[in-house]
C-alpha cells in the first residue's frame, strides 16, 4: 500500500520528443552525430522516487542552480492487468541541458524534481484525451499551453509501444511527454516563483520554488531490513559466519531466509528455523520491500576494457542510467530473448544495496551507507540500441532482463568490495573474467557522485558495470555470473 496516496506507488516513466513541434525542431539534427538517425522506439527516462513532490510543497533548486525548466505533463497510471486506471498531472522539472544522447540523470533525478498532482482521475471519467489542454503559469502569468492532440504517439499508441517490451505494474506511471516553446526551450522557474498547472477536470497542481540550503539533509525515510528481516540466527560463538540472505517463494508464500549448511533456513515467524533445499523454492530478488518505488541506478562503460571492447573512450564522469524495478528477476529464472534478435549479451556486475538515507556523502564515508552486495546480470539487446538517451529502455529495461541474487551478503562480511573477482560461464565455459579493482569509478566514488544530487534511500540499488568478455547468448544457454564471496547467479535464456 502506498503510504502517501498523493504520490505514485510505482515507477514513473517520462517520454521525450513526443510532441510534433519539438520533434520537428529536432528533425534536422537527427541524422547528425551523435544521434545519426531518428528514434524508432519511444525515448523514455525514469523519474526516480526521490524526485516526487506533493502538490503544494516546495521544490528546491540545488546550490549553484539559478533556474530550472518546468513542464506540464499528463501521466497514465497503470491498474491491474496492464490497463490504464487513471490519469494525473505532473510538473516535470529539470536542470536545462542540451544533449539527448545520454540519460541526464544528474539533471532530471534531483531531489524534488517532479511535482505530482493531488488526485488520480479515473480514466472512465475522462473524455477523449486528445482534446485535453494543459496550461502552465508562472506567478499567474500564462507561459505555455500544451495540447494533447499534438502528440506524435497518442496515449493509446504510446502505452502499447511501451508495454510491448516492458510491463507496467499497478501504480506505475507513463507520462505522455512535455512540449517545448516555439524556440525549442521550456518555461523556466526561479527561487520565489510559483508554478501552477491546470487542466479541465483536474485539481490545479501548484508548487513553489525555493533555493536549497547548502546543509539540507537527506529525504526522510525509514530504514529497510537488509534482506527482509531485521534479525537472523546468530552464528556459533567464535565462528565467523558470512550472512547470506535470500528472499524466496515456498509453500504459497514469500519468505525471508538465510543460507545455513547448504540449505535455506526460513525466518518467517510461522516457519522460523525450518530448513528447505535450494531446489524446493522459487528464488526472488534478495531485496526487502521498500515503502516507495525502488531506485535502480546502473553504470555504463565502468571498466576500461569493456569500453575498449565496444569501441568507446573511457568516460570522464559516470555514465549512469536508471532502470525500473519491474525488470528485476531472481536466481534460476528464465530471461527472454526476443525472436529475430542478432546480439543479446550478459553483463556480470557487482550490485550495491543502500542501507540508510544518503545525501551529500563524502567518498571516505560512503561504504558506511551500504547494507550489502549481490550479483546482477544486466542483459543488453544491442539490436535495439539507439543514440537517444543511450542505452534506451528497450535495450535495458525489458521484463526478465535483470536477474539479481541469489544472496544479499551483508556489507560487514565483505572486507574489500573493490577487490572481488568476477566471472561468467556460458554452458560451463568461462567467457568473461575481471575484478572490481578495475572499475573506473569505484563504489565509494559512485555513492558520493549520486548522493551529490539525489538522496539514496534504503533498498536502492547501484549496478556498477561489467568488464569485457561479453558474448551473444542463445535460447537454451545457461548463464552463470559469479563474484567471489558474493555468490553465483544462474539464469537460462529462452525464446519467445
Amino acid at each position: 500500500m502506498n503510504p502517501n496516496p498523493y504520490l505514485p506507488s510505482g515507477t514513473v516513466y517520462g517520454t521525450l520528443l513526443n510532441f510534433r513541434r519539438e520533434y520537428a525542431l529536432w528533425a534536422p539534427r537527427m541524422h547528425e552525430a551523435p544521434y545519426k538517425a531518428p528514434p524508432n522506439a519511444p525515448v523514455l527516462y525514469v523519474k526516480t522516487a526521490n524526485t516526487f513532490t506533493v502538490c503544494g510543497h516546495a521544490i528546491a533548486l540545488p546550490s549553484g542552480v539559478t533556474e530550472v525548466e518546468v513542464a506540464a505533463s499528463l501521466g497514465l497510471v497503470a491498474g491491474e492487468g496492464g490497463c490504464v486506471a487513471g490519469a494525473v498531472l505532473f510538473n516535470d522539472v529539470a536542470i536545462p541541458h542540451e544533449s539527448y544522447y545520454r540519460p541526464p540523470v544528474k539533471y532530471r533525478c534531483v531531489d524534488g524534481f517532479l511535482g505530482v498532482g493531488n488526485a488520480v482521475r479515473p480514466l472512465s471519467s475522462l473524455d477523449d484525451l486528445s482534446s485535453l489542454v494543459l496550461e502552465l503559469r508562472v506567478d499567474g502569468v500564462m507561459r505555455q499551453r500544451t495540447v494533447l492532440i499534438d502528440l506524435v504517439r497518442d496515449a493509446a499508441t504510446l502505452w502499447a509501444d511501451v508495454n510491448a517490451f516492458q510491463s507496467m505494474r499497478p501504480g506505475d506511471v507513463l507520462m505522455l511527454g512535455t512540449d517545448c516553446l516555439e524556440d525549442g526551450t521550456r518555461p523556466r522557474a526561479r527561487a520565489g516563483d510559483a508554478v501552477e498547472i491546470t487542466a479541465t477536470g483536474f485539481s490545479p497542481l501548484v508548487n513553489h520554488f525555493i533555493q536549497e540550503s547548502p546543509d539540507a539533509g537527506p529525504l526522510q525515510g525509514r530504514r529497510a531490513p537488509l534482506g527482509g528481516s531485521e534479525h537472523a540466527s546468530a552464528p556459533s560463538v567464535g565462528v565467523k559466519r558470512v550472512m547470506k540472505r535470500a528472499r524466496i517463494a515456498w509453500a504459497g508464500a514469500v519468505h525471508d531466509a538465510i543460507e545455513a549448511d547448504g540449505q535455506l533456513e526460513l525466518l518467517t515467524p510461522a516457519f522460523k528455523g525450518r530448513r528447505v533445499g535450494f531446489d524446493e523454492v522459487m528464488w526472488l530478488p534478495p531485496l526487502a520491500p521498500v515503502p516507495r518505488p525502488r531506485t535502480v541506478l546502473a553504470l555504463g562503460l565502468n571498466y576500461a576494457d569493456h569500453a575498449k571492447e565496444l569501441a568507446f573512450k573511457a568516460p570522464e564522469e559516470p555514465l549512469a542510467f536508471v532502470k525500473g524495478e519491474a525488470s528485476l528477476t531472481g536466481h534460476r529464472a528464465f530471461t527472454v530473448r526476443p525472436d529475430g534478435v542478432k546480439f543479446m549479451h550478459y553483463e556480470c556486475e557487482l550490485a550495491v544495496v543502500i542501507g540508510k538515507p544518503a545525501k551529500r556523502v563524502k567518498k571516505a564515508d560512503a561504504l558506511q551507507y551500504v547494507a550489502g552486495y549481490t550479483v546482477a546480470n544486466d542483459y543488453a539487446i544491442r539490436d535495439y540500441l539507439e543514440n537517444w538517451y543511450r542505452p534506451n529502455l528497450k535495450v535495458k529495461n525489458r521484463d526478465t532482463c535483470t536477474p539479481i541474487g541469489p544472496w544479499l551478503v551483508d556489507a560487514a562480511d565483505v572486507s574489500d568490495p573493490m577487490n572481488l573477482a568476477l566471472r561468467t560461464t556460458v554452458n560451463g565455459q568461462v567467457t568473461q573474467q575481471g575484478n572490481t579493482k578495475d572499475m573506473i569509478f569505484d563504489v565509494p566514488t559512485l555513492i558520493a557522485y549520486f548522493s551529490s544530487f539525489m538522496t539514496l534511500m534504503p533498498g536502492d540499488l547501484i549496478l556498477t558495470g561489467t568488464p569485457d568478455g561479453v558474448v551473444d547468448c542463445q535460447p537454451g544457454d545457461v548463464i552463470v555470473t559469479e563474484i567471489d564471496g558474493i555468490g553465483a547467479l544462474t539464469n537460462t535464456i529462452m525464446n519467445r
